[in-house]
């Protein structure tokens, strides 16, 4: 079962809520996404399934999961629909929105799985600080972050404001080499990791012009007015929604602190537009 005393902690969120934002809730909606980005959830819920079975033929037991950006608790509700439930002892998510801390708990509770499943309200930049540590009591064989939460995390030095063209004002492009709050992020995820446990990383946008013009195109769908261009590394909205796109070099760079033999990439599709990242401790 869950620990308990996790739900019990009371400790500040600092970074900003983008999915309280009744926009960009609409990009946790199907109704509103891509084909692409429909394609690119199962894509990684097919992988994820794959590892959790490899993970428990090797340990031999049923695993902990740790879920950075748990949503509306679309990944342990799929799991929960197959016989991979069976082999996870214990499911704990965080997110930073309570408005997704929310929807989760009660759809957990509809489902009848909260006898595994906890779900805490925590900024993930801020795992690797002493904040956490009531989370580090425990360990985990899997910490998983889906659906391009990775991307998420803006670092502080950018501003999302725009000028008078309707474009996002200058900010220093050092603030991407690497983004402090990503590295944050992922650091201590790590920590939060038993020996030879997995990190997985799934859905990342590849940074081309094909997926930053879906986004727009999804952004602009849901309602919010896009401030970036081409020359940006990433998507952003006046409404405050972010979301960081990559590509090899880039990525592998933020993960600098990992020896590369303990980095995969897989591509989720054949035309560029999503791949996943896996961490082996």
């Amino acid at each position: 079962m869950p620990d308990k005393k996790i739900a019990m902690q009371s400790h500040l969120i600092n970074g900003s809520a983008m999915y309280d934002s009744e926009n960009a809730r609409r990009t946790l909606d199907p109704k509103y996404m891509l084909p692409c980005h429909r394609q690119a959830q199962w894509a990684e819920i097919t992988k994820l399934k794959e590892i959790i079975g490899e993970v428990y033929s090797t340990l031999k037991r049923p695993l902990s999961i740790f879920d950075i950006g748990i949503g509306y608790a679309r990944v342990p509700i799929w799991l929960s629909r197959v016989p991979t439930w069976d082999k996870i002892a214990k499911y704990v998510g965080i997110d930073v929105s309570k408005y997704c801390i929310t929807q989760s708990r009660r759809v957990i509770s509809r489902k009848k799985i909260a006898n595994k499943v906890e779900v805490v309200q925590f900024d993930a930049i801020n795992l690797n600080k002493s904040s956490a540590d009531f989370l580090k009591k425990s360990k985990y064989d899997l910490v998983v972050c889906t659906y391009f939460t990775a991307g998420d995390f803006k670092p502080n030095e950018i501003k999302l404001e725009a000028k008078e063209n309707g474009l996002i004002v200058d900010y220093d492009i050092n603030a991407l080499k690497p983004n402090k709050n990503f590295n944050a992020v992922f650091t201590g995820a790590y920590d939060l990791l038993k020996e030879k446990g997995k990190i997985v990383i799934g859905s990342i946008y590849w940074d081309n012009s094909y997926v930053r013009k879906l986004q727009e195109d999804f952004y602009k769908t849901c309602g919010m007015a896009v401030i970036t261009s081409s020359k940006d590394l990433f998507t952003a909205t006046k409404e405050g929604f972010w979301s960081e796109r990559f590509d090899q070099p880039r990525i592998l760079s933020y993960l600098s602190w990992v020896p590369r033999n303990k980095i995969e990439l897989i591509p989720l599709d054949d035309y560029s537009f999503a791949f996943m990242v896996i961490i082996h401790k």
